[in-house]
């Protein structure tokens, strides 16, 4: 018996070098691909358009003293399409976070007819107003939802303007002569929106913002422009009823993007 055991054991000492050359060899599994981001950090440029609609409050008063308030919270609206082009340069930080500062520039067509009440006839006049340009500067703050879809909020700076515009008599749109200045505005906005990646080219992306902005209050004097009607010779370049009007303009615009941008395939700063 115990030549059987010490057989056996001389037996299998001889196979195990064998039986270990045919197995094959054993490797570490690898760990599953990580898929990167693309860093967002790095400057755009962009174009688009819109719709915008605005507010305007308005106050008038007697150009002597005391200057009487004799029209209060007058409120006229106006609205209309817009074209807009921009720039700026982010900078992506803690892995999701997005921050950056722009500026844009856009030209709109937001006109509406504004009533003016006029002291001297006792009447009231109307005419378009046209607000045709505003820029803005600022800053903004976003979160990336996915790699490649970005939602912000921003503010800062803004200035527009409004055309002047002529004033016709309400009931038999008569001309009157008489003119509203133009005038520019100061004031500040905020927004927020969206920013996504088109898949078809590297680097595109559309962008949909809406914005509200608010400006400061402007006074306005009517002038004379042609002589006859509500405006004599003898007012000529002069403000014939002595009356100031007191404008406070609130605007909101919604509008749609596309934005390219100059680093788009940069190296990689997050994973997700």
């Amino acid at each position: 018996m115990k030549k059987f055991v010490i057989a056996l054991t001389a037996l299998a000492a001889l196979t195990a070098p064998a039986l270990a050359a045919d197995m094959a060899p054993r490797y570490a599994k690898a760990p599953a691909p990580v898929v990167p981001a693309v860093s967002w950090t790095g400057c755009w440029i962009s174009g688009g358009g819109g719709y915008g609609i605005s507010r305007t409050d308005r106050d008038s008063r007697d150009f002597a003293a005391p200057n009487a308030l004799n029209v209060l919270n007058n409120t006229s609206g106006s609205d209309g399409w817009l074209a807009t082009a921009g720039a700026g340069c982010d900078y992506q930080f803690s892995g999701r976070w997005v921050v950056g500062a722009f500026a844009d520039g856009t030209y709109s067509d937001i006109k509406g007819d504004h009533a003016w009440r006029v002291f001297g006839p006792s009447a009231t006049f109307v005419g378009e107003s046209k607000m045709d340009w505003n820029w803005a500067v600022g800053g903004r703050i976003g979160y990336l939802v996915t790699p490649s879809f970005l939602t912000y909020f921003n503010a800062g700076y803004t200035q527009a303007h409004t055309e002047a515009y002529n004033l016709r008599e309400i009931t038999t749109a008569t001309a009157t002569g008489l003119t509203v200045p133009g005038r520019t505005f100061d004031g500040f906005f905020v927004g927020s929106g969206f920013e996504y990646q088109l898949d078809f080219l590297p680097g595109l992306f559309v962008k949909s913002e809406g914005r509200a902005s608010w400006y400061d209050r402007k006074d306005s004097r009517l002038t004379c422009t042609a002589v006859g009607g509500r405006c004599g010779a003898a007012d000529l370049g002069t403000d014939p009823f002595g009356n100031i009007d007191s404008r406070k303009m609130v605007v909101y615009t919604a509008k749609t993007e596309l934005v390219y941008r100059f680093n788009w395939g940069g190296p990689v700063v997050a994973k997700y």
